[in-house]
């Protein structure tokens, strides 16, 4: 194993994009071409390609070894939820994501607000066979806050699996009970939070995705508390992470709610909460 620098990886890319016919730009996007929370040791290489045939980039493993030896390639679904990327492990650690498009997609993309945003936190093209001319909107997109069925839809949900996942720690299904608390409610917790932050925080605040860069755009007093909401293998671990998760959630729907002017969905709250506790009362370490 030979470890590469990231300036040799990039100019490998840049190589091999010139001499694959089927490749029409390449787009170096991500931390390798931002000067905002930069890329380091550990960063993957991000590569948007516009293609004649995407399918010959993503279904062939073929051309990848022309790249170097690799451990492990695979698929699956790319950032803006459009198609699919090529994630490969080359054997020097270095991993990198080909995110590929059909070249008649480039206008769309340039409309889709998830695109500009990652765009416009900087981007550079290594080919450009066809010299397009990339032209993003001038304006910046405003964030968006939730509608109010957004909203409701969001704490229904919450409460629905929150006490689902408390009957299954009832049970006996630690499992489930498990992956409940740090799966599916952890993702609505995170939601959660993230609308916090852009109805409340200051305006045009950049929030990344999914769960990047959380430390930095979080309220500080949902970082205080998130530690106690992730739960280990242990029936009094999980009720106690259950509690702390409705805890934090409540304080940050009942912040967002009034921000917003929105009522609350849940027609008892009181009567949810007590039946809530019923059910972690009684649950035995």
């Amino acid at each position: 194993m030979t470890e590469s620098s990231p300036a040799t990886w990039n100019l490998r890319l840049q190589r091999w994009a010139e001499g694959e016919p089927n490749v029409r730009l390449a787009l170096l996007v991500g931390s390798q071409a931002r000067t905002d929370m930069p890329a380091d040791s550990f960063s993957d290489i991000d590569l948007a390609l516009f293609a004649r045939d995407p399918n010959r980039i993503l279904r062939d493993e073929s051309w990848i070894s022309g790249l170097g030896t690799y451990w492990t390639s695979h698929l699956e679904g790319n950032a803006l939820e459009s198609g699919e990327e090529r994630r490969v492990l080359f054997d020097d650690g270095q991993d990198v994501d080909f995110a590929v498009f059909p070249m008649e997609s480039l206008g769309a993309l340039t409309a889709d607000p998830r695109a500009v945003t990652i765009l416009r936190r900087g981007f550079r093209p290594l080919v450009n066979k066809d010299s397009v001319e990339l032209i993003l909107p001038r304006d910046e997109p405003a964030p968006v806050t939730p509608s109010l069925s957004d909203f409701s839809n969001l704490v229904s949900d919450y409460w629905f699996h929150l006490v689902w996942t408390a009957k299954k720690l009832r049970r006996g299904e630690l499992l489930t009970a498990l992956e409940a608390t740090n799966g599916c409610l952890r993702a609505i917790l995170i939601r959660a939070i993230r609308l916090h932050a852009v109805a409340r925080g200051p305006k045009g605040r950049d929030l990344w995705h999914s769960a990047r860069f959380f430390e930095k755009w979080a309220d500080p007093r949902a970082i205080r508390d998130f530690p106690q909401t992730v739960a280990q293998y242990d029936a009094l671990s999980i009720a106690l992470a259950l509690r702390a998760n409705r805890e934090l959630f409540a304080w940050l729907i009942d912040e967002l709610r009034l921000t917003l002017a929105f009522a609350s969905p849940i027609h008892d709250q009181p009567g949810l909460s007590s039946y809530l506790d019923s059910l972690l009362d009684q649950v035995k370490a």
